[in-house]
């Protein structure tokens, strides 16, 4: 009977040890030392927003704001300039659920969300042409003809547009993204800069929730890019406030950079202290 009992647990041994290994086999595929299916993106869904009664909102205000990639905190956005297997620069993404995927169909000209675009619109914004005449026939058909195609790398900021909210159920102030809009420098003429299309956000929240971002903290726990902006991962300025006027930053604060960086950072205090005199002791 011993010799039975003892037989048995050498039976289950091996099969835990069998189980084991055959869980640590990798293939090409497996991104990882151990293959979690919790960290495979592409099946990640969009989480839908809480629901919000208007009677709860008790004060809001819009604000525009520009995330320049030049900072630190942003580069995670701009990198990496040519799309790798495991991530890709936030341009990539919108560009491919406009152009290739087609998850991205609410595209328009401004912020104002009145005048959409087709993908073929778009595709003339990224992309133009550029000849090379026959120097022996100036006037005869072009020798080549280059096609100029705008690029992660002349991505040089983003613009979103934004509600804030105090949301008095939840006793918090929350953000909720409207648009966002890629700044991108001409590649004809590097002074200059535009914005090529506004995405209206909720449209765009598929096609970032299935790509992740670079985290240089932890390798193991990326970010989605949905995800940065719901959680506000990066640092921005802001360059318009809602107001009766219409008018940006910029336009009353004409004297320096400074004062405008100065008027942007009184907004942002401003609206802290509204979310803290929102509370009653």
């Amino acid at each position: 009977m011993l010799k039975f009992k003892n037989f048995v647990l050498a039976v289950f041994a091996v099969g835990l040890f069998l189980n084991e290994a055959n869980s640590q086999i990798l293939d090409p595929s497996d991104d990882g030392i151990v293959p979690e299916t919790s960290k495979h993106y592409k099946n990640n869904r969009v989480v839908p927003y809480p629901f919000l009664r208007q009677d709860d909102m008790l004060w809001s205000e819009r604000q525009w704001e520009r995330i320049d990639l030049r900072e630190k905190i942003n580069l995670s956005l701009f990198y990496p300039l040519k799309p790798m297997p495991d991530r890709k620069s936030l341009w990539d993404v919108l560009v491919e659920g406009i152009i290739s995927e087609n998850t991205i169909t609410e595209i328009f000209r401004d912020d104002k969300f009145e005048l959409p675009l087709t993908v073929e619109e778009v595709r003339e914004k990224i992309e133009s042409y550029d000849t090379i005449p026959d120097p022996d026939d100036p006037f005869g058909p072009p020798l080549a003809i280059d096609t100029i195609t705008i690029k992660s790398n002349n991505v040089v900021a983003y613009h979103l547009k934004s509600d804030w909210y105090f949301d008095k159920q939840r006793g918090e102030l929350k953000n909720r993204i409207i648009g966002i809009a890629p700044e991108v420098r001409d590649p004809r003429n590097k002074s200059l800069t535009y914005n090529p299309f506004w995405i209206w956000f909720p449209d765009a929240r598929y096609a970032m929730a299935t790509a992740v971002a670079y985290n240089e903290k932890n390798n193991n726990q990326r970010l989605t890019f949905d995800q940065i902006m719901h959680f506000r991962k990066f640092n921005s300025v802001v360059t318009k406030q809602d107001n009766v006027y219409d008018r940006t930053i910029a336009d009353y604060k004409k004297n320096s950079a400074m004062s405008q960086l100065l008027e942007a950072a009184a907004i942002k205090e401003d609206l802290r202290n509204k979310e803290h005199d929102m509370w009653t002791y």
